[in-house]
């Protein structure tokens, strides 16, 4: 379907971006669904261009 689509299209996004910064893509993910209210609340903060500074913040 166009919804199937649309959400593979941003995932495959985060994927590559997530990669090129460098950052491990399958604990990137698996940050993410951890922390899945953290993200909600601040969906922003957790973009692979943020992350990193997130994440060494929350530590």
């Amino acid at each position: 379907t166009l919804l199937g689509a649309t959400i593979g299209d941003v995932i495959t996004s985060m994927i590559a971006t997530a990669s090129e910064a460098g950052i491990n893509v399958f604990e990137y993910f698996t940050f993410l669904q951890r922390e899945k209210d953290k993200v909600k609340t601040n969906p922003e903060e957790y973009l692979p261009w943020n992350y990193r500074e997130t994440v060494v913040t929350e530590k």
